[in-house]
């Protein structure tokens, strides 16, 4: 009995030492858990730490055990969490599990771009073939004359800012009593297979004074859009991008909704929150990109040659 007493306060002198070394170091991690059922209750080895969506922050590296429970469903998981890193999950009921939403931002960019691959080995085939038969069936063509329209001088710079500065613009606006329209815009000299959804959840209401407030379940409107960019060299970047509304129950200090935005670039995810202490404006840059953003809209360009513009004293043109 004795020697048991002695094994249990060791392990106990060794886990508050764990904790102590990674306070020491600032090494804890955060837990991103959303769900797709509302009210699901989150627990991290076995203990109950709110319900989703939550972001649970100061969380201990290593192994954790990851469970959702709505009403009698249960979905779970193991995962390693990595010092300062923020894991984002999301407990799937549909599909009996729960994801890492920066695993399945990497799956979905590898099979978008072997989709494209093969599409262009397809093209290119089609093309060969239209071209064999094409000489084949050649005759002589009659010369025809062509009248040139001289077009505006542009340098080879401006040229390259035409086709790789402004990547994507994307409007949210008020439409009926609750919904949204969101109208995307990329660029369709360097984007390619753009596709996006959106969805409202909750039960959603408007006030006499015309506030978009939350009447019933957990309300928010949010927009997906995924597309891949490809810049002179040929380099491809796969976007996978969330704008999202939480719509509250009343009037806060913050106002009556917040809005997030899940920027991920080549399956790695960065999250905004926009702050209207911020000013109507906010800017946050990802790898080589700058994203330019309010409650409303939100524009992506190529941060190098925003600043060759700005250095050179232009201006920004809008997309």
């Amino acid at each position: 009995m004795q020697m048991k007493k002695m094994a249990v306060a060791l392990a106990l002198i060794l886990l508050s030492a764990g904790v102590a070394a990674a306070q020491e170091k600032n090494e804890f991690g955060n837990i991103d858990v959303r769900s797709s059922l509302v009210g699901g209750r989150v627990y991290i080895d076995n203990a109950y730490m709110g319900d989703a969506d939550i972001f649970i922050e100061d969380v201990l590296p290593g192994e954790h055990f990851i469970t959702v429970r709505q009403g009698g469903q249960t979905v779970s998981g193991q995962f390693t969490l990595k010092p300062n890193e923020t894991m984002m999950l999301e407990a799937r009921f549909d599909e009996s599990r729960i994801v890492d939403l920066k695993d399945i931002a990497r799956e979905e960019a590898a099979k978008r771009a072997e989709a494209e691959r093969k599409a262009e080995a397809e093209r290119k085939k089609k093309e060969e073939a239209a071209h064999a038969k094409s000489e084949e069936k050649k005759k002589p063509e009659q010369k025809k004359v062509v009248v040139a329209v001289p077009k505006p001088h542009k340098s080879p710079e401006e040229e390259r800012r035409d086709v790789y500065l402004s990547i994507i613009r994307v409007n949210v606006e008020d439409v009926g009593a609750t919904d949204m329209k969101v109208t995307p815009k990329t660029n369709t000299k360097s984007v390619t297979n753009f596709n996006d959804s959106k969805s409202v959840s909750g039960k959603l209401y408007r006030s006499k004074q015309n506030l978009l407030l939350c009447e019933e379940g957990t309300c928010y409107r949010d927009w997906n859009g995924r597309f891949f960019y490809i810049d002179e060299s040929g380099k491809r970047d796969a976007f996978l991008i969330r704008w999202k509304e939480t719509v509250f129950t009343g009037v806060t200090p913050a106002g009556t909704s917040k809005v997030e935005i899940d920027l991920c670039l080549n399956g790695d995810c960065k999250r905004l929150a926009y702050s209207a202490e911020g000013g109507p404006t906010a800017q946050s840059s990802i790898e080589r990109y700058v994203m330019s953003w309010n409650k409303t809209s939100f524009i992506i360009r190529r941060a190098d040659l925003v600043k060759a513009i700005t250095d050179a004293g232009g201006k920004v043109p809008e997309f």
